[in-house]
């Protein structure tokens, strides 16, 4: 069983030889739902749920990490999006973007300001779990967050950024611009109440091309980092990321999760040592499919190729077997 002070050293030293198992993407599952009954999707939005459904990957697998929130909405709840708060097995998503209409992106000119934005329900929701979790001093308390480019995804559209993006950036910057603050402040105020802040970005070359990494990531992305002044901060992005793996690593994070079993070594080169990585369990055709000498066996396959902490590499699928789950934390014995 690993524990809080074996990840904070790994950080701290910045690598080391134990690859502790933890998860820090969503970590919601049904078998945990029942186990406590904080279900979806009322512990997406009900702090003392969140905090306890959070709470199980540790009381029942023995993880020393717990993650808040369940979804990637928190942001687009605030700017006053339309949400589906889904359901017990589905998590809350984006049903209407409230700043483009028919494929045209309007002004951000009339954003909510960051203090606003900080007033607001989900938002304090979640800085509220997170603040319960803190109160367990043996507990590595990760809390989720988007970058700006996940971020305007959600006000606009992700086709509606990306088309805009190809026929001129400058449509896109001054969102950029206009929500940086907002999440800033957002980040700034986790970090006080956890110990990493993992901002989920939005950075696969499958979805945005590399070409446009110094435009919408570069400019970003570090002074959002920066903003965890009082925690860790680890990166996480869906996808392929290959074509920009070395790019991300050098931004200033300290951890970095990415969708890497598909060719682990050559992640791990891309990446050469410039940043903590964590990984690199695939949650579906592992952790969800797969039995649990399957996932042990992965767990330290992903040890073996250097990995320092031992994750899944995206979110815990909500029907993941409580065996399985298990398994990842029990790996090492």
């Amino acid at each position: 069983m690993n524990t809080k002070d074996e990840i904070v050293k790994i950080f701290d030293d910045k690598g080391g030889d134990t690859h502790p198992p933890a998860i820090f993407t969503q970590t919601g599952t049904l078998g945990q739902m029942e186990a406590c009954g904080a279900f979806w999707p009322e512990a997406n939005y009900d702090a003392s749920k969140m905090a306890e459904l959070a709470l199980q990957t540790n009381k029942m697998f023995g993880f020393a990490t717990v993650r808040v929130p369940y979804c990637i909405t928190v942001d687009a709840n605030a700017f006053g999006c339309d949400i589906d708060k889904g359901t017990r097995t589905s998590q809350p998503s984006v049903k209407g973007y409230k700043y483009c209409s028919d494929g045209i992106i309007g002004s951000p000119a009339d954003l909510i300001s960051p203090d606003e934005f900080m007033e607001n329900s989900q938002v304090r929701t979640v800085l509220e779990a997170a603040g319960k979790l803190s109160g367990n001093e043996d507990l590595f308390v990760v809390s989720g967050m988007n970058d700006p480019v996940a971020c305007i995804d959600n006000l606009l559209g992700m086709e509606n950024v990306m088309m805009a993006l190809l026929e001129d950036p400058g449509i896109v910057t001054p969102w950029l611009d206009a929500v940086l603050p907002h999440l800033r402040t957002y980040c700034s105020a986790l970090s006080e109440a956890s110990d990493d802040v993992m901002i989920i970005a939005e950075a696969s070359s499958d979805l945005f091309p590399a070409d446009y990494f110094d435009t919408i990531f570069e400019p970003y992305l570090p002074q959002q980092i920066k903003s965890a002044k009082s925690s860790f901060c680890t990166l996480h992005t869906c996808g392929g990321t290959m074509d920009v793996a070395g790019r991300l690593a050098s931004l200033g994070m300290d951890g970095m999760s990415l969708e890497a079993s598909w060719d682990p070594p050559g992640y791990m080169d891309a990446v050469g040592g410039k940043t903590l990585m964590l990984g690199c369990i695939n949650p579906v055709d592992v952790l969800l499919q797969k039995d649990p000498e399957t996932v042990k066996a992965k767990a330290k396959e992903s040890a073996e190729y250097g990995f320092d902490i031992i994750t899944p590499e995206c979110g815990v699928p909500p029907l993941t077997p409580n065996e399985n789950l298990r398994a990842l934390a029990e790996y090492r014995d």
